[in-house]
Formats: structure tokens, C-alpha cells, sequence
């Protein structure tokens, strides 16, 4: 059986190669894998495995913006500090979910239903089964990872007032207008961003309701919104004001 570990924390990693090495010492591990980009590089580059084991928050983002590109066509056991999804849901369906630390007991719990419905069925639909879950408990992102040379910020995802594209980089306003670049994609960002609190209002802006300070009429019919704290105006498009208008009045 070929393995891939897709995790940004060594430890982590080490703990889950350890514990497949004790399951099944033929078990091979391929790739251990830190990030979205990593993952889209090394399957752009190589066939397919048996198995995946994948955290789902990393430092450049949700994996679940990875697994809606039908990357990973194998099944896959999630790994993670988060207990909000239901395990024992994930388990029924046969896809594990081993919360942090992991235990061997339970690692080997999934390690055993994954072979009983494979033994069953040759063509499940993993990423299916992920996607449907992912949508009735869906977790929203916390927190925003901005790496600057040797230092590491950590911001809180809700109290970001608005986020930019600029230059292929993507820039987060905290609530007192300082920005801070990390590594993301507006178009990836957005479907990790709780959408109740923010809204894209054109293709290289995010924006968060809460620190909406004014809404004036412009051009075209679009809106130019001022941001608490923030320097700059920011503009709906033409296409997404009624869109946008809509949200407002939720």
C-alpha cells in the first residue's frame, strides 16, 4: 500500500508514519506533503496512491478547496485539531477522523474499516462522502498565517476588515487598517471565509461586514465602500452590486 501524509507539522507527521510502520510494516510512505501547493504540484507530477492522510487546516489554507479539484481520487483518513465534525459520522462512512494527539487505538479503528469497505466496494466515492460532510458541518477559517522572513503572525480570520489581491499576493487589513501579506489565493479564501461575516464584492476583494463604515452610490452601478481604519476606498463590481444589496438586507 502506498501512502501519502499531507501535514505542516512534522511532529504530527512523524506520529501517523509510526503508527502505519506499527499497522503494517509494508505500508510505503511516498510524500509527506505541507501545503495546497505541494499537493497540486505533486499530483500534477505523479499517479495516484492507496491512501491519504490529511490534516484539513494548513498554514496556506483549508485542504478542502484542494479536494473539490478531484485531485485526490483514493480514499483518505483526515487528521486534525478540530472537533467539530462529527467522527463518528465520518467513521460510518468509512473515511476516518483522527483528532490530535492521535491515538493508536484509534488510528487503528479506521485503519480496520477502511479495509473491511474496501474489501466491500471498489468504487466508492471518497471525496463525495468528504465534500457531504464537509457541507453539513462546515468549519469556518480562524485564523490567517502571515510568515515575514523568520517571524510568524497570527491573525484572527473575523477581526480581518477586508482582504486584497495585489500582485498575485493576497493582503489582510486587520481592524486597524495595518496590512499583512500571506500566501493565498482571493479565489481559494472565499469559500473558507464564513459568508454570513464576508462577501467578495469584486474579483480581488473580500470584505467583512462588521467594520463597514459607509456605502456611497458610484458609477455604473457600483457601490464604493469605506473600510473602519483603512486608507483606501474599496468598489463593488457592476455585475455583484444586486448581489451584494441582498446580502445586506439577510
Amino acid at each position: 500500500m502506498k501512502v501519502i501524509i499531507i501535514e505542516d507539522e512534522d511532529l504530527n507527521a512523524e506520529i501517523i508514519s509510526n503508527h502505519l510502520q506499527k499497522f503494517d510494516s509494508s505500508i510505503e510512505i511516498v510524500a509527506h506533503l505541507k501545503s495546497k501547493e505541494e499537493i497540486k504540484k505533486w499530483y500534477n507530477e505523479n499517479d495516484q496512491v492507496d491512501l491519504v492522510f490529511s490534516d484539513i487546516e494548513l498554514l496556506d489554507g483549508n485542504v478542502f478547496s484542494v479536494l473539490r479539484n478531484d485531485l485526490i481520487k483514493c480514499p483518505i483518513i483526515f487528521t486534525t485539531a478540530y472537533d467539530t465534525f462529527y467522527q463518528d459520522a465520518f467513521d460510518v462512512n468509512g473515511i476516518g477522523y483522527l483528532l490530535k494527539p492521535i491515538s493508536y487505538s484509534r488510528f487503528e479503528i479506521a485503519m480496520q474499516k477502511l479495509k473491511t469497505l474496501q474489501g466491500k466496494e471498489k468504487n466508492i466515492n471518497w471525496e463525495k462522502i468528504a465534500n457531504t460532510l464537509l457541507k453539513t458541518n462546515k468549519v469556518y477559517k480562524e485564523r490567517i498565517i502571515v510568515k515575514n522572513n523568520n517571524e510568524i503572525t497570527i491573525l484572527n480570520a473575523n477581526t480581518i476588515s477586508a482582504f486584497l489581491s495585489d500582485s498575485g499576493k493576497c493582503v489582510a487589513i486587520d481592524e486597524n487598517g495595518k496590512e499583512h501579506i500571506f500566501r493565498e489565493k482571493i479565489s481559494d479564501l472565499v469559500d473558507e471565509l464564513n459568508p454570513n461575516i464576508f462577501f467578495q464584492i469584486n474579483r480581488g476583494e473580500i470584505i467583512n461586514i462588521n467594520y463597514i463604515e459607509k456605502i456611497e452610490t458610484y458609477f455604473n452601478d457600483r457601490l464604493l465602500i469605506k473600510i473602519k481604519n483603512y486608507k483606501n476606498k474599496v468598489t463593488t463590481s457592476t455585475s455583484i452590486t444586486p448581489e451584494f444589496k441582498r446580502w445586506l438586507d439577510k
